[in-house]
Formats: structure tokens, C-alpha cells, sequence
């Protein structure tokens, strides 16, 4: 197993961790938190900052975009 995608369950963060795979976390539950933070004015800009880089069609690409969104 190389990565495992899930909500941020600290149990699952630890058998990624013993079987020596990267987490990372899933879309869903990102977007949702993210959006819980935003408030409701901020909600479409949250939202299209997040949608971009996941539109891109490689991982540098969306790398790139994630850095921009960033900062």
C-alpha cells in the first residue's frame, strides 16, 4: 500500500504510518471542513479555490495551482 485517502481518523492516520504509506486526505472531507470555516459569504470564492487544482490535468499542475491558492 502506497497511499491511503480517508477523513482524518487518527487510527487510520496510524496504520498508514506502520505500513509506511502516505496519507493524505480525502477531497470530500477537506472541502466540507474548509467550507465549515469559510463562513457563508466566503463559501463560493472557499469553493472555487479548492475546485481549481483538482481540475488540473497533471499532479504538477495542480501542484502549481495549489501553491497560487496558497498564497
Amino acid at each position: 500500500m502506497k497511499l491511503v485517502i480517508s477523513d482524518a481518523h487518527e487510527g487510520i492516520k496510524a496504520v498508514a504510518k506502520l505500513l509506511c504509506a502516505r496519507w493524505q486526505r480525502c477531497r470530500a472531507h477537506f472541502t466540507r471542513d474548509a467550507l465549515a470555516h469559510a463562513g457563508k459569504s466566503g463559501r463560493r470564492v472557499v469553493s472555487a479555490f479548492i475546485a481549481t487544482p483538482s481540475r488540473r490535468e497533471t499532479a504538477e499542475a495542480a501542484s502549481h495551482q495549489w501553491r497560487a491558492v496558497a498564497d
